[in-house]
């Protein structure tokens, strides 16, 4: 064998003795807010931090299914969108070897996350709240969204945030929370409705004390079809 083979079978062995986590930037929009799922997390020491939900790769799974069972944890059935990122490396807390994580993000609908009131293990919180997360994590949430930024601008994936009835103020408030700036309310409305990925449901809001706003709906029921399906606001 060759001093140069050798040397790669000790890389290939390395890497695959190495464990390889998955990691999930799960977000939900409340309130006129983007916010985060944290999962309280104890290291071998004992110290208790928040950070994104994650688990490790088992035995007989799958990259995708692990990704899908860290979401089950936490979200009723299985109406969510998640999109794998890439992979980040980062060095081992228990070894000099470089680990792997696969990271996702996933959207979901506020009304399909479990009741986690009642659970301290589990929190949502606002994107800008966000405090103490591990450099790990803090790499994968800021990768994320700038990912979800430029998503929402070209495609109507933004969308599995909403509600399965919205107004159009509402579509404009997760734009300006996402993005980050202020939108001109009239020619969005306009731009909105000329991609015809809406449509009027026929019903207005009730028990407002302002005038009530028409509700609107999908014209695309496909998820995939939510991040395919391109659009340009020109922002």
């Amino acid at each position: 064998m060759k001093k140069g083979d050798e040397n790669v079978r000790k890389i290939a062995k390395q890497y695959i003795t190495n464990k390889i986590e998955i990691d999930c930037v799960i977000f939900n929009f409340e309130n006129n807010s983007l916010k985060v799922l944290l999962v309280k997390q104890q290291d071998n020491e004992g110290v208790i931090t928040w950070g994104l939900a994650n688990d490790y790769i088992k035995k007989g799974e799958t990259i995708l299914s692990t990704a899908h069972n860290i979401l089950k944890n936490y979200i009723n059935g299985d109406q969510f969108f998640l999109e794998q990122l890439k992979a980040f490396s980062y060095q081992s807390d228990s070894s000099l070897q470089e680990d792997i994580s696969i990271a996702y993000y996933a959207l979901v609908k506020r009304d399909n996350s479990k009741d986690d009131l009642f659970n301290a293990d589990v929190k949502w919180i606002g994107i800008n709240e966000i405090i103490g997360l591990n450099d790990k994590h803090k790499i994968i949430l800021d990768f994320s969204l700038k990912e979800l930024r430029k998503n929402i601008c070209k495609s109507a994936v933004g969308f599995n945030l909403l509600p399965e009835k919205f107004t159009l103020l509402q579509v404009i408030n997760l734009y300006e929370e996402i993005l980050g700036i202020e939108i001109n309310k009239s020619n969005f409305r306009r731009k909105l409705l000329q991609t015809g990925i809406v449509h009027d449901s026929n019903e207005k809001e009730e028990d407002v004390s302002h005038r009530a706003a028409r509700f609107y709906s999908l014209n695309l029921q496909n998820q995939e079809l939510l991040s395919q399906r391109e659009i340009n606001f020109n922002f």
